[in-house]
């Protein structure tokens, strides 16, 4: 389907070719922009706004809402979600997109396609997390993490060894499989990631993860999970932060990771 990443789509080239579709699967700008003051378009300051991402040829972005793990969780959310849609508002060139086509459509026509993401279950609050989950999918929510790093009560962190799915970690997956959420599993726990792979009804992502077998971290996939991500029809993005890609860390090193994933996978 669609940092972390950047994969590159290349479209049918029996005729005249569009635009390529050059996807970054993980983006922290919300978080940049909420505490700089800043906006999209600011000429410094942010590590992704549009002069970095049309200079990468960035055309679909997945903004990430992320509640750090102090805090009223809820309240940093929805200001985050706020702060988002308050510069799709504000620019003329950037649009919410909640479909596959209308990604598609909006990258093609010259603008930046930015789609909403929540990086960990945690920012659904200790309340009634279906309300919460029921709002933000109303306002464009479709890419969750079940976790960040550290356990929550629906599922297992890499962060801090956590375990599998909960009970309630269920109940939250058949809601997201409901609404047409896509989950991420870039920061659960191995048995988290397996099991919900192994029951998969629908494709599972890996936002903003390389290969555990070229470098040992917790944040990494092993084969195992590779393989269980691709066989749900699955994307696995690229991080390209040098502590999880590995010593001499450079693009060669990047596509070292992208060979095995896809070997693997």
């Amino acid at each position: 389907m669609m940092t972390g990443l950047l994969l590159s789509m290349m479209l049918s080239t029996t005729q005249a070719a569009p635009p390529v579709l050059q996807v970054d699967l993980h983006l922290d700008t919300p978080t940049q922009l909420l505490d700089r003051g800043i906006g999209l378009d600011a000429p410094a300051g942010l590590e992704a706004g549009l002069a970095q991402l049309d200079a990468g040829g960035t055309n679909i972005a997945v903004m990430v809402l992320w509640p750090p793990r102090k805090g009223d969780h809820v309240a940093r959310t929805y200001a985050l979600l706020g702060t988002v849609e308050r510069e799709i508002a504000r620019l003329d060139r950037v649009e919410l997109a909640t479909t596959v086509a209308q990604a598609t459509d909006v990258a093609r026509g010259g603008k930046l396609a930015v789609l909403l993401s929540l990086e960990g279950a945690h920012g659904l609050g200790t309340g009634d997390w279906r309300m919460v989950l029921d709002e933000l999918h109303g306002r464009g929510l479709r890419l969750l993490g079940l976790t960040w790093s550290f356990s929550n009560r629906f599922a297992g962190s890499s962060g801090d060894g956590g375990g599998g799915l909960t009970e309630e970690g269920w109940a939250l997956v058949e809601e997201a499989h409901r609404r047409g959420i896509v989950l991420d599993v870039s920061h659960a726990s191995r048995a988290t990631t397996l099991a919900l792979c192994g029951q998969a009804k629908v494709p599972i992502i890996a936002s903003h993860s390389d290969a555990h077998a070229l470098k040992a971290h917790a944040r990494n996939l092993t084969d195992e999970e590779i393989r269980c991500i691709a066989q749900t029809g699955g994307v696995i993005g690229l991080n390209f932060h040098a502590s999880f890609v590995g010593p001499g860390a450079d693009i060669s090193r990047v596509a070292d990771h992208a060979e095995h994933l896809a070997q693997v996978g």
